[in-house]
């Protein structure tokens, strides 16, 4: 598909009632509601939310699975940095207020008068040598919660001589602190680092998340929404790389218990920082996104969703002899790995991502409990 065929799809697509009903049953009133009038969106994070930075990055970006297709299969027919078949719940966000899709902060010359998204995938919100010092290794990007920031800082020098003009434009704008933290646990579980050394990492990086949210409010933000961790233990990679066969360590959903129990532990964390953060800026709309709670429901109500039997742990681009189709060694875009013949029927894309259709229930989810504590 070439250049302008794509924007012309992309404009229709932001245009189109039956699209927006899709992602949000009250979406064609939003006008009606000055809340939900942005003029810009902001997004930090790691692949979920990655709109084509790290294919971008140098010396390895381009070699990433993200950067050829089977990604992006779906709604672009091309890959573009998305770790997904198609669109993300930043895609979704972006199309509700009406804005075009965020264009990544590396994709130099590109459009950012609507915002600019300097998620990353592989971020982590502690910086690789603090991480390095509790001996976890950090791979694929060093681009950390604080080098999002920078390229922030730097996107709003570079945009407004005048700081005050800035400071305006943030204050009619949506800023999305992450999801960030995630691989912090990712990459500490993985390594072989036990549950309890895990759980001490999670105090400094709540304190990083929070120290970037206090940031942003001091550079102009008026509406923050801060996400907190998913329920881990129902990701395939999860459930392949720590399968147990004690029936007492999964929970009704049949996700791992003691890694859900360790998310929740993050986002109770995080939202005694939110909490805070809500007193010390009471001016400021400083929004909880429970992504754990909406994953969850996906996940319950996966079969009226239209999600096929066992299509809640399923992975989609993936190849594997257990349940979850999801073998370690042979990961999404590499040689001989199909992809399921419809993705909509399942919310796991390559067992860590979802699938366009989840991220489109997950986002309809944030949307309906998020927009109301907006600020005006």
């Amino acid at each position: 598909m070439g250049q302008l065929s794509l924007r012309m799809l992309l404009l229709c697509l932001l245009v189109s009632p039956i699209l927006a009903r899709l992602i949000h049953p009250n979406y064609a009133k939003k006008g009606e509601n000055s809340a939900m009038e942005f003029e810009a969106m902001y997004q930090f994070g790691d692949s979920l939310s990655d709109t084509g930075n790290l294919i971008r990055e140098r010396p390895n970006g381009q070699t990433t699975a993200f950067a050829r297709l089977p990604y992006g299969q779906t709604f672009f027919h091309r890959p573009t940095g998305r770790c997904s078949d198609g669109l993300l719940m930043v895609d979704y966000f972006a199309i509700y207020f009406g804005l075009p899709l965020l264009n990544p902060y590396l994709a130099r010359g590109s459009d950012f008068t609507h915002g600019v998204n300097f998620a990353v995938a592989g971020a982590t919100a502690l910086d690789p040598e603090a991480l390095n010092a509790r001996n976890v290794a950090v791979s694929l990007t060093r681009s950390s919660l604080a080098k999002q920031l920078h390229w922030f800082r730097s996107h709003l020098n570079s945009t407004c001589p005048d700081p005050t003009e800035c400071k305006v434009k943030l204050g009619k704008s949506l800023v999305l602190m992450g999801e960030i933290g995630g691989n912090d646990y990712n990459f500490a579980f993985f390594q072989g680092r036990t549950m309890e050394e895990a759980y001490q990492l999670v105090p400094d990086v709540v304190r990083t998340i929070k120290d970037g949210v206090k940031e942003v409010i001091e550079l102009g933000a008026r509406n923050v929404l801060v996400p907190g961790n998913l329920p881990i233990g129902c990701v395939p990679l999860y459930l392949v790389k720590f399968r147990s066969d004690d029936p007492s360590m999964y929970d009704e959903l049949q996700c791992l218990k003691h890694f859900n129990e360790f998310s929740k532990f993050h986002n109770e964390r995080l939202l005694e920082a939110i909490e805070d953060l809500q007193k010390e800026y009471p001016e400021v709309a400083v929004a909880y996104g429970d992504y754990y709670s909406a994953l969850e429901w996906v996940v319950s109500h996966a079969s009226a969703l239209g999600f096929e039997r066992g299509g809640s742990h399923k992975t989609c681009c993936a190849i594997g002899h257990n349940p979850y189709n999801f073998d370690l060694s042979r990961s999404c875009g590499g040689p001989g790995v199909p992809v399921c013949p419809d993705p909509t029927k399942r919310v796991s894309w390559d067992g860590i991502h979802m699938t366009q259709q989840a991220n489109k229930y997950v986002a309809r989810w944030l949307l309906r409990n998020f927009v109301p504590k907006l600020k005006p």
